[in-house]
């Protein structure tokens, strides 16, 4: 029984012996270690192209990133211009549609201002530093900020003053109020 022990492990390493010295054997030993280097150098050549691509995927994102911050400056460029666009016809409309009680008095015109209870009109041109006038028939000499009080009828009071005046026309805010 102790040589049938001894034998199994001799036998079986003189099988794999044997196996590897013969010509069949050390191909098929040769062709595992080639499989082998060849998986081996697949896998490396599969990492560096799997590599590369994330690099140019990243130089792709990168590209696209400063492609949409230069569209975005540009769309802020545009916003920008457009504000500045309302801003100004905002102004434009201001002018032709004046807040509430002020009125654009021109040159030989006269306005019913303060809700019908006066009436306003610019006689002649301006002079440089004061206007003239007609509130609800009387001659009033005014400059820039003057105010003047005016007892429409026995239960109002109005006031009108003078914003600003050029060659063409006065602009004055009128309002009313009771006593």
């Amino acid at each position: 029984m102790s040589d049938s022990v001894r034998s199994t492990p001799t036998s079986a390493r003189s099988r794999t012996y044997r196996l590897f010295m013969t010509r069949e054997g050390r191909y098929l030993l040769l062709t595992a270690l080639m499989g082998g280097i060849i998986g081996y150098l697949l896998g490396l050549n599969s990492a560096y192209v799997e590599i590369q691509a994330g690099k140019l995927a990243l130089q792709q994102s990168r590209a696209e990133s400063q492609k949409m911050k230069s569209e975005m400056a540009g769309e802020n460029v545009k916003a920008a211009a457009m504000e500045s666009g309302i801003g100004k016809l905002q102004a434009t409309l201001d002018a032709l549609v004046p807040s509430e009680n002020t009125y654009n008095v021109k040159v030989n015109q006269s306005l019913i201002v303060g809700d019908g209870r006066l009436t306003v009109g610019l006689i002649g041109a301006p002079a440089n530093d004061s206007v003239t006038l007609n509130i609800n028939g009387k001659r009033q000499q005014l400059g820039t900020g003057d105010v003047i009080n005016v007892a429409a009828d026995g239960q109002t009071n109005c006031q009108v003053r003078v914003q600003s005046f050029d060659m063409f026309k006065v602009v004055v805010t009128a309002t009313c109020g009771g006593r």
